[in-house]
């Protein structure tokens, strides 16, 4: 008798794929649309950008109709994408840009018409330029502003969006963009908890949460203080965001820090009380994992390995690829919040983009990437985690910003720099299959 291992998933599994406006729409010049920080940069300094403008990208904003046919001959059911602040709000927080929101209409009725789920993201990475120079998040008038901007958002689109994240990746974006520390994650959490409890005022029938950058954090050795110090760093790194989101508080390992006390307010504990609602989802970015060890003067005594990511195989972005590190993240989940529907919104694999471009086609590491993780994820969902969504990154290659701009992808779809020409890479094709037999090899 032959035993076969079957790495499959439910009938109803939610394949995807993840993106975002920032990085693969371009036209920061076109119908109105104000500065975002991405622009702001590039303007400034265009040689730390690595000379990718970002008004060219992927061309999305110009290239939808053709973009959606991709995404429906891959036979995804769901395109995770973003709405760009800025161009629903250019200039500030009062006047409304129609031809922002006309532009947006026309994406999600194309989307619609070839029968794809809808995820779009409030914030993903391009805060408007306005905010910033106002003091983004330490601004007290911060959760106005947005939700002003996301009530604008429910109410043009919300009849056809089926699952909206608040903020993409807070653990590092919410507190980067902007100077402030522990006062921007704890504003942030209370917009979170304004914009939730706006979109359900508004009987609107989708779901709504958020997206965490979350990574598999381990011990470097096995003793106990290490051990500790691997669970103090997930209470910094994820659950400052999940225990807020799912609970209603903040991390024991957090509060005990004095971090909360110190730097955000004393009343913090009344108000997360007051205002707390639960997410319907988490969304979850996997892309790498790393070890930890006790550092008794270190912040709440964790200190990150130097170079632990060079113990696992590393891709050109720095990403250290360990599929068995979304297992564990997913377990972790699921041990803390059995119920929760889990989303995978990113998970992908960076390389530097070959000059031979038909040679750049051919994409073995991307497909073994894939496979490897979804092997792990299958594995997770027969174990018990709530996952109903797999969303790799990316759809399009995309500026990945900063020093890697156009010159490190993660494209299922290869883009010509020069020619704008879309081209389907083997991990499109491998991923063509796996969504249609809903199983991995």
């Amino acid at each position: 008798m032959k035993y076969e291992i079957r790495f499959d998933f439910p009938k109803d599994f939610m394949f995807g794929v993840a993106t975002s406006a920032v990085q693969i729409e371009g036209a920061h010049h076109v119908d109105g649309k104000g500065e975002d920080t991405w622009m702001h940069r590039y303007r400034v300094d265009p040689a730390k950008c690595n000379n990718a403008d970002p008004d060219t990208a992927a061309g999305f904003y110009h290239t939808y109709p053709e973009d959606i046919k991709l995404l429906k001959e891959l036979g995804v059911k769901c395109f995770r994408f973003s709405i760009s602040w800025s161009r629903i709000f250019p200039n500030g927080p009062a006047e409304v840009n129609q031809a922002g929101i006309d532009h947006y209409n026309k994406v999600i009725d194309e989307l619609k018409k070839n029968g794809i789920k809808t995820f779009f993201d409030l914030w993903h990475c391009d805060l408007p330029w306005w905010v910033v120079a106002l003091g983004g998040l330490t601004n007290s008038s911060f959760g106005d502003w947005f939700t002003s901007y996301a009530k604008t958002c429910f109410e043009a689109f919300g009849d056809r969006i089926d699952y909206w994240c608040t903020v993409n990746e807070p653990n590092l974006n919410a507190v980067s963009e902007t100077s402030g520390g522990p006062k921007c994650f704890h504003n942030m959490i209370l917009t979170h908890y304004r914009t939730i409890h706006l979109y359900k005022s508004m009987g609107l029938k989708g779901k709504i949460g958020a997206v965490l950058w979350i990574e598999a954090t381990y011990p470097f050795t096995t003793s106990e203080k290490n051990r500790q110090a691997s669970r103090n760093r997930m209470a910094a790194f994820a659950g400052r965001w999940l225990q807020p989101m799912f609970e209603g508080t903040y991390p024991d390992e957090l509060i005990n820090a004095g971090d909360i006390d110190r730097k955000v307010t004393t009343n913090w504990k009344k108000e997360l009380e007051e205002n707390f609602i639960p997410c319907d989802f988490i969304g979850v970015n996997y892309y790498s994992s790393r070890y930890v060890e006790y550092g008794e003067s270190e912040y709440m005594n964790v200190k990150v390995v130097p170079n632990s990511i060079s113990y696992l195989p590393t891709d050109d972005y720095g990403f250290g690829y360990y599929p068995q590190g979304l297992f564990d993240v997913l377990m972790y989940l699921h041990d803390h919040y059995p119920d929760k529907e889990i989303i995978i919104t990113e998970n992908g694999v960076g390389k530097k983009r070959l000059d031979d471009l038909d040679a750049d086609l051919h994409d073995s590491y991307r497909v073994q990437h894939m496979r490897e993780h979804l092997r792990s994820l299958s594995r997770a969902i027969k174990a018990g985690a709530n996952v109903v969504g797999y969303l790799p990154w990316t759809f399009l290659d995309t500026n990945e910003g900063a020093h890697l701009g156009f010159d490190v992808v993660f494209g299922l779809v290869q883009i010509n720099r020069e020619t704008f020409e879309r081209r389907p890479r083997d991990s499109y094709y491998y991923y063509q299959n796996v969504i249609k037999e809903s199983r991995v090899d």
